[in-house]
């Protein structure tokens, strides 16, 4: 799966029946597989945005509910991704989502978006807050801050909260 893959053709007559289903041409594609990992979920979400885009409506409906499946379990992934491009082509899939979905699908597919966007906001926050607090104990702190005259100490508290 590369980043600038082909639009899948899932209509195209082949050889063999199985592999003119399309449904099981989609299932080869793995999409659901590869979204949980983080290399990979901007160029399914890139994908799934252009199969919404180009082909949904001409789809048949069990492949529309796959593909509206694989959708939801993108934006519920979102929180997990810590890369912006992640982030960029999540929103990229709402706006496909809006335009090509019915409406409930709609309305569904942007509730969830906008839930993953607040959970990743969140977990973001969260993880940069860990980063950035030194969580020592009190007597630990104290302990160490005792070895500092009084002027190390006024310069120690000018650069550190």
């Amino acid at each position: 799966m590369g980043s600038a893959l082909p639009l899948p053709s899932f209509a195209s007559p082949s050889c063999s029946s199985e592999m003119s289903n399309p449904v099981v041409r989609y299932r080869e594609l793995g999409y659901g597989e590869a979204l949980a990992k983080v290399h990979r979920y901007p160029i399914v979400c890139r994908e799934l945005s252009s199969i919404l885009r180009e082909a949904y409506p001409k789809l048949p409906k069990n492949l529309q509910s796959m593909i509206f499946d694989d959708t939801l379990a993108a934006f519920r992934l979102l929180p997990q991704m810590e890369m912006q491009s992640a982030v960029s082509a999540a929103h990229l899939l709402c706006q496909s989502a809006e335009a090509a979905l019915p409406k409930q699908k709609k309305n569904l597919a942007v509730s969830e978006f906008r839930h993953a966007k607040v959970a990743q906001k969140r977990r973001r926050k969260a993880h940069h807050r860990e980063e950035t607090t030194a969580e020592l104990p009190q007597d630990v702190l104290a302990h160490v801050f005792s070895f500092l005259d009084t002027q190390c100490l006024a310069l120690a508290g000018k650069v550190c909260w």
